[in-house]
């Protein structure tokens, strides 16, 4: 078996910074100065409250929703769930992995799982792309390239950037899979700040997007595999 490429892992600047944002969301929805079916602030708001960027409000408002505490709707806005009587454990088991702490044993279970939901997605979005797809999907690129090198996003959020996994899946359209990302791509974003690190360079990652795309705009499903798989599955020094 091949030796695996190595992540090239950044020490996050400010490690307890997701965590607090997390916990001072959670504040607010138990504050109950929002009651349920009520809109939350929205993300421009938040970050201005919290004096954080928009991205890492937009991450940890993901993790909340994933744990059934808000809803978001398209056009809308985000709004507080009714609680419920029902346990959550189904949609926060993955989130409660790591309440423990963050090992490089967890992260490295984490990369496996990662690995084979990438792999499904993209392969099978690989046998139908599109022109069409595969202009959204390069324009997506360029545009978080350039918003990256503006450093219009904070770095730690660029590094852990997922939203050109999240079109392919979209363009994909299995909704099994897009929840099944969702439900990962939290963990990941979750996990790797707790740990303390971003875990690749942002031109190695848009190096690596545009050889994915390339395959993809090829439809050579086996190429797209093994670049996805070269993409997500590296080792941790």
């Amino acid at each position: 078996m091949p030796e695996k490429n190595k992540f090239t892992m950044i020490p996050i600047k400010r490690t307890d910074v997701f965590q607090t944002i997390i916990q001072h969301l959670s504040d607010l929805l138990d504050s109950q100065q929002i009651q349920p079916g009520e809109r939350l602030p929205s993300e421009r708001e938040l970050a201005e409250m919290l004096n954080v960027s928009r991205t890492s409000v937009r991450q940890a408002l993901k993790v909340l929703e994933s744990t059934g505490r808000i809803e978001t709707r398209v056009g809308s806005g985000t709004f507080l769930c009714e609680p419920t009587a029902v346990s959550m454990s189904d949609q926060t088991s993955l989130i409660r992995l790591i309440e423990g702490g963050v090992t490089k044993d967890l992260l490295r279970q984490l990369i496996a799982a990662r690995t084979a939901i990438e792999r499904a997605i993209f392969e099978d979005y690989a046998w139908r792309a599109n022109k069409s797809g595969i202009n959204q999907l390069r324009d997506l690129i360029e545009t978080n390239r350039e918003i990256f090198a503006r450093q219009l996003v904070d770095n730690d959020d660029a590094g852990l950037d997922l939203s050109f996994e999240k079109k392919v899946a979209e363009l994909g359209g299995n909704a099994i899979l897009i929840a099944m990302q969702e439900q990962i791509h939290d963990l990941w974003v979750l996990a790797w700040r707790q740990f303390g690190y971003t875990p690749e360079k942002t031109d190695i990652l848009h190096e690596e997007h545009l050889a994915i795309l390339d395959a993809l705009a090829a439809k050579n499903a086996g190429r797209v595999a093994d670049l996805i798989i070269q993409h997500v599955d590296k080792e941790i020094e």
